[in-house]
């Protein structure tokens, strides 16, 4: 079984698909976080929210973030990676699960919806 961090978005019932594969890119994270590094944005971590409460930790509220910065950061390492290729393995399918991101992001950014990311053990 592996893991991937998927699309929570604030509502329930968004009206389209939101499901993100993000297998791969959560494969190669600490590339692509060098890649956001290096291009001054945040990493994909922080953008991921983990309710502790159901394992006994503290009821804690997720931040939110417009749709806007999703599709603006998954834009960029994009083009980044485009640009350079081999900077971490597997480009081809780290750039197809981005874009899968976007889709949503575009999506949720079209309907006003809010979002953060959640680990899928």
């Amino acid at each position: 079984m592996s893991t991937a961090y998927f699309i929570v978005l604030d509502d329930d019932d968004p009206g389209f698909d939101a499901v993100v594969d993000g297998k791969m890119l959560t494969k190669h994270l600490n590339a692509v976080n060098e890649v956001a590094k290096h291009l001054g944005l945040k990493s994909f971590e922080d953008y991921a929210f983990q309710d502790l409460s159901e394992f006994g930790g503290p009821d804690m509220k997720p931040q939110w973030f417009d749709a806007t910065e999703g599709v603006d950061w998954a834009s960029a390492i994009i083009r980044s990676l485009r640009k350079e290729p081999k900077s971490i393995p597997d480009t081809k399918a780290v750039i197809e699960d981005l874009e899968d991101y976007i889709r949503v992001f575009e999506e949720a950014r079209m309907r006003g919806l809010k979002w953060h990311l959640e680990l899928d053990f």
